[in-house]
């Protein structure tokens, strides 16, 4: 589920206390959907890294074997 602008309208208009939208954040933040973002993003992130380590393996390999 995503939270709408309209859904932050709400929140806000209702003033709802800090537990309240702090609990609405939590339940979010722990959701499979969240992890599976975030799993994939730091993947490529990882992925990413070794590319470019990789091809300019003779700049840090020069540097770290002195």
């Amino acid at each position: 589920m995503k939270i709408s602008e309209s859904l932050v309208k709400n929140i806000i208009e209702e003033e709802l206390s800090r537990s309240d939208v702090n609990n609405i954040i939590s339940d979010k933040l722990s959701s499979q959907d969240f992890k599976k973002k975030v799993k994939s993003i730091a993947a490529d992130v990882v992925n990413e890294l070794f590319k470019i380590l990789w091809q300019r393996n003779t700049l840090w390999k020069s540097s770290v074997a002195n």
